[in-house]
């Protein structure tokens, strides 16, 4: 059974955007970590004021055992960063990585391995893309599913998942795990887990968003149902 990743990313959206000073990450970890949620999963670029290192610091010690999933760009500095803190796994993000930070990967990918920590990209279901992660021996993969999520009619939403399937096999059989997100909902998950290669689901902005009125807790039960 495929297990889910809560992105905070859109908890921490709100909290600035709405200036929800009193919407704490931490608690949020917390209130997740009891609901059932097995991973959690956050992005960081290094340059936004209202959430600092010393932030993410305190975040990845308050999720303990729970596995924290760090997303960044392969800048120099942010893979200084994923090695200095105790996370579980690093996700590459950004356009042309492979082109853009080629060197930067090289140098710091076994570095990061060194220390226990596994490899990721975030890719478009690309067969070319997936070659590339599978040379850096990435541990795994996080599909893009919004050709899927986002598709405006059923016939191109099965097309969809039929690319997904083929890349999440392809993936599994030379040694990869995967995951899967990008506007997953209640309604969307359910046809993705069904597909057998996919660990991992990804996702934050749909429980948020009912958490609103049922909870937190509820919604991430509901959404964990929604996967079975």
């Amino acid at each position: 059974m495929a297990l889910l990743e809560l992105n905070l990313d859109a908890f921490l959206a709100a909290r600035q955007d709405l200036n929800l000073a009193s919407l704490n990450l931490p608690g949020v970890v917390t209130i997740s970590q009891l609901s059932g949620v097995d991973g959690l999963t956050l992005s960081f670029d290094g340059r936004a004021k209202a959430f600092s290192e010393h932030d993410l610091e305190l975040l990845v010690n308050a999720c303990g055992d729970t596995r924290f999933n760090l997303r960044i760009s392969p800048r120099a500095d942010l893979l200084q960063l994923a090695l200095d803190l105790p996370l579980r796994q690093i996700t590459f993000v950004g356009e042309d990585i492979f082109k853009t930070y080629g060197a930067d990967l090289d140098k710091f990918i076994p570095q990061l391995k060194d220390t226990g920590k596994l490899i990721s990209f975030l890719l478009e279901p690309e067969l070319a893309k997936l070659k590339k992660a599978y040379r850096l021996n990435a541990d795994y993969i996080e599909l893009d599913a919004r050709a899927f999520t986002a598709a405006p009619t059923p016939h191109v939403q099965a097309e969809a998942q039929e690319q997904l399937a083929l890349l999440a096999r392809t993936a599994e059989k030379n040694g990869m795990g995967v995951a899967v997100s990008g506007g997953i909902g209640f309604h969307s998950v359910q046809p993705l887990v069904t597909i057998d290669a996919v660990e991992n689901v990804v996702a934050g902005r749909a429980i948020l968003a009912r958490a609103i009125f049922v909870g937190l807790e509820t919604a991430i039960r509901d959404f964990k149902g929604n996967m079975l």
